[in-house]
C-alpha cells in the first residue's frame, strides 16, 4: 500500500459542496505536498456527514419548488380550459348549423311534397283527362258539324272517346256516327237549313259497351222520328226570342292552373303593317295527361270510323280536276260522276280516288259543348286567360297530320263577307312536339311558331268592327318527322243560336252507317282533310242559298 494512503497527515481539512442534488463532492484545502493525491479514498466521518447534508439539501430543494410547480399546473390547466373552451365554442356553432341545414331541408321536402300532392288532386278531379273520359264515346260515335262550324281552317279537329267505358247517356254520350240520340231535345235538334217546315230526321240508336263486362246494344238500330208542329213552333219562338252577344276583342292576361304559371308572350310581327291582328302564346296550357288522353280519343276514333271507305266531296269540280291532274291520272271528268244533289263524288270513284291521292289528308274529329267533362274545363280554362266567352265558341276540333301532311295557306274568318257570324278569333293547342316541320306560320306578320306539347296559341282574325283581317292568314308546314296533334276552337264575332249545339246529319248523300267524309277545298288555298262528321257545305241546295243570301 502507498504510503500517502496511510497517512492521515495530508488530509488537514475537508470541505464538501453541493454541485448539484443527489451529488457531492470534496474540494480539500492541501496544504501538504503537491505530488499527494487529491483525496482520500477511504471514507470518513466527513464523508459521511457530506452524504447525510446532500440528502437533507435534497429535500429541502423539493420543498423550495414546489409552489413553482404548482403555479405552473394551474397555468397549464388554465391553458387547457381555454382550449376546451373553444372547443366547446366550435361544436356549439356546428351544431346550429347542422339543425339550420335540417330544417331547411325539411322544409324543401314539404313544399315537394305539398306540390306532389295538389297535382295528383288536381289531376284526380278532372278526371285526369284520360282517353276513357276525355270524349265520352264509343265505338259507333260520330259528331256533327254545324253547317256555320266550317272546317276549313288549319286546325280542326274532334276527339273520339275510346271504347273502354260505359258512358252516361245524359252526361257525356255524343250522338253516334252518323246517328242522332233518341234522347235528343228539340232544341238540339234545330237544323240550321234555310226552310223551317216539318222534316223527317233520321233517329239511330248509340252502341255503347260496358266496361265491366261487355254488354253492348244492338248496333246499327234506325228509328224515324218526325218532329211535330208544335216542337216546330217551339223552336222557331226560342230562334225568334234568342238574343246574340258580340264579342269584338280578347284580352290575354296571366293565370295559374294546377300550380302552373301561365303568363301570355305576344309574338310581335316581324313586318311592319297597319293591321290590328295580334298573336299571344301561352306555354304548358294543357297538362301532358290532358294532351295523351285527347290524342288516344282521337286516334282511336279514327281507327275505328277509317274501317269504311270515305265519300269525297269537292268545293267545285274543277277543285276536282286539278287533283286528278296533280295525281297524273287522265280521266274526264263530269256532273254525272257526283251523287245527285250533293258535291260528292260516288262510293265507287271515291274509291278510286283514294288510292290516286294515296289518302294524303289530315284526319279531324270533333266534339261539342257539355259532350263531356273536359270541355267545360277547357272553355272555362281559355275565359279566364283571354276573356273569350263560351257562348260565343263553336265546337272542338282534333286534327292529326301524318308525316307529309300539312295545310295550305288560308284565313279563318271569310274576307269581304257583311254576316257578322263569322271566326272572330281562333285558339289552337299542340298536343305533341314534332320532331321536324309542322309550324304555324303567318307569312304576312313574319310569325312562326314550332309545335310543343301543351302550347296554346290565340290570335284574332277579325278587327273590333267585325271585318276579316286579310293579314290573318296563316298555314299549317309540312310534317318532315313526326306526327302532328293540335286541338282547336273558334270563337264568333256574333253568336247564333245553333252555335255550339250539335245539328242532326243531312240525309244526302245516301251512305252507309259510320261512313266518314273527305271534303277537299280550293285547290290552291285549300287542302284534303277526313272528317268523322257530316255538315251541309256539300248540298247543292244549301251552297246555292248561302250564294243568293250574299
Amino acid at each position: 500500500m502507498h504510503k500517502h494512503l496511510q497517512s492521515p497527515f495530508w488530509i488537514r481539512k475537508r470541505r464538501f459542496k453541493i454541485i448539484s442534488p443527489g451529488q457531492c463532492a470534496c474540494s480539500l484545502n492541501r496544504e501538504s505536498d503537491k505530488n499527494g493525491p487529491p483525496y482520500s479514498r477511504n471514507l470518513d466521518r466527513d464523508l459521511v456527514s457530506c452524504v447525510i447534508k446532500t440528502i437533507a439539501m435534497k429535500q429541502q430543494n423539493k420543498s423550495r419548488h414546489r409552489k413553482p410547480n404548482l403555479q405552473q399546473n394551474g397555468n397549464d390547466k388554465e391553458k387547457h380550459s381555454s382550449v376546451q373552451s373553444e372547443k366547446d365554442s366550435k361544436n356549439r356553432v356546428s351544431l346550429e348549423l347542422v339543425i339550420f341545414r335540417t330544417s331547411f331541408a325539411i322544409i324543401l321536402v314539404g313544399f315537394l311534397v305539398y306540390g306532389l300532392y295538389m297535382n295528383y288532386s288536381v289531376a284526380k278531379s278532372s278526371d285526369r283527362v284520360d282517353g276513357r273520359t276525355v270524349v265520352q264515346r264509343d265505338d259507333g260515335d260520330t259528331f256533327v258539324e254545324l253547317d256555320s262550324d266550317i272546317d276549313d281552317t288549319e286546325d280542326g279537329t274532334v276527339s273520339s272517346k275510346e271504347q273502354q267505358r260505359k258512358p252516361s247517356v245524359k252526361q257525356e254520350i255524343p250522338v253516334k256516327l252518323s246517328e242522332k240520340s233518341e234522347t235528343e231535345t228539340p232544341t238540339e235538334k234545330k237544323p240550321l237549313q234555310p226552310s223551317k217546315t216539318d222534316q223527317t230526321q233520321k233517329s239511330r240508336l248509340s252502341k255503347s259497351q260496358n266496361q265491366n263486362g261487355g254488354k253492348s246494344q244492338k248496333n246499327n238500330k234506325q228509328k224515324t222520328t218526325t218532329l211535330s208542329s208544335g216542337n216546330v213552333k217551339e223552336i222557331e219562338k226560342e230562334v225568334e226570342e234568342f238574343k246574340a252577344t258580340y264579342l269584338k276583342k280578347m284580352s290575354p292576361k296571366k293565370i295559374f292552373v294546377d300550380g302552373r304559371r301561365l303568363p301570355p308572350v305576344e309574338l310581335l310581327p316581324q313586318k311592319p303593317n297597319n293591321s290590328s291582328v295580334r298573336v299571344f302564346l301561352y306555354d304548358e296550357f294543357l297538362s301532358e295527361q290532358e294532351c295523351d288522353g285527347l290524342m288516344r280519343a282521337h286516334d282511336s276514333h279514327v281507327k275505328e270510323s277509317s274501317k269504311i271507305n270515305p265519300l269525297i266531296c269537292f268545293d267545285t269540280i274543277e277543285t276536282l280536276r286539278k287533283h286528278i291532274k296533280t295525281a297524273r291520272k287522265k280521266v274526264k271528268v263530269t256532273p254525272a260522276d257526283f251523287i245527285p244533289g250533293t258535291f260528292c263524288v260516288n262510293e265507287t270513284f271515291s274509291r278510286q280516288l283514294s288510292g290516286w291521292l294515296k289518302s294524303n289528308w289530315s284526319y279531324s274529329t270533333a266534339f261539342y259543348p257539355g259532350e263531356s267533362k273536359f270541355s267545360k274545363i277547357m272553355e272555362f280554362r281559355v275565359k279566364e286567360a283571354t276573356q273569350l266567352l263560351p257562348e260565343n265558341g263553336g265546337k272542338f276540333q282534333i286534327t292529326s297530320y301524318p308525316q307529309g301532311i300539312g295545310y295550305k295557306t288560308h284565313t279563318d274568318c271569310i274576307e269581304d263577307n257583311a254576316d257578322e257570324r263569322d271566326r272572330m278569333a281562333t285558339i289552337l293547342v299542340y298536343l305533341q312536339d314534332v320532331e321536324d316541320g309542322g309550324e304555324t306560320k303567318f307569312p304576312e306578320l313574319g310569325i312562326w311558331v314550332k309545335p310543343r306539347k301543351g302550347r296554346a296559341l290565340v290570335w284574332n282574325n277579325m278587327n273590333e268592327e267585325g271585318k276579316c283581317e286579310a293579314l290573318s292568314v296563316h298555314n299549317a308546314a309540312k310534317v318532315n318527322k313526326g306526327h302532328k296533334y293540335i286541338l282547336q276552337r273558334w270563337y264568333y264575332y256574333k253568336n247564333f243560336y245553333s252555335l255550339g249545339k250539335r245539328p242532326p246529319e243531312p240525309e244526302l248523300p245516301v251512305r252507309a252507317s259510320g261512313t266518314p267524309r273527305v271534303n277537299c277545298d280550293e285547290y290552291e288555298k285549300g287542302s284534303c282533310r277526313w272528317y268523322d262528321e257530316w255538315n251541309y257545305e256539300h248540298l247543292v241546295d244549301y251552297r246555292n242559298q248561302r250564294i243568293n243570301l250574299k
